[in-house]
């Protein structure tokens, strides 16, 4: 066990999120969205584009039903995405992606990938790779929803 509270593993997880999570926020500024928001808008562009429930969203993204839900609500005010009745379960709505959010999220995309040496804290290609592996393991044993690993 390590002593020392400054070389636990919690903290610094926990402080460099908070410095990365910061940083993309500036930049989502720039497109009046949140990051459940963009969150929702690359899970149903990038990967269900049939579409997802607000319930399923929300546990993809790691955040509240709550907070999906309000980042839903402006997502659909601004056209970004829509909601309609699931095809089989008539009370669940689905969300999904419109022509505009797509978009949107091309451009949020592309301005991100260019500043991703801003979000790599000085590791070269090899120490981002290895990292990479290391937070996904870690999710796998947090049972942490898995980009491309579906169940």
């Amino acid at each position: 066990m390590v002593d020392d509270f400054g070389q636990r593993l919690p903290y610094l997880l926990r402080r460099v999120n908070a410095a990365l999570s910061q940083r993309l926020d500036r930049t989502l500024r720039g497109y009046s969205l949140t990051q459940a928001q963009l969150s929702a808008l690359a899970l149903l562009g990038l990967e269900h584009p049939d579409g997802l429930s607000g319930a399923e969203l929300s546990h993809r993204s790691g955040v509240t039903a709550q907070s999906m839900s309000a980042a839903i609500a402006g997502l659909v005010e601004r056209g970004l995405v829509g909601r309609a009745p699931h095809p089989s379960h008539g009370r669940i709505l689905e969300v999904r992606i419109t022509d505009a959010g797509r978009a949107l999220l091309l451009r949020v995309q592309t301005d991100t990938k260019a500043a991703e040496d801003h979000y790599s804290g000085g590791l070269d290609e090899q120490q981002q790779a290895e990292l990479r592996a290391l937070l996904r393991t870690m999710m796998r044993n947090l049972d942490l929803y898995l980009p491309g690993e579906d169940p």
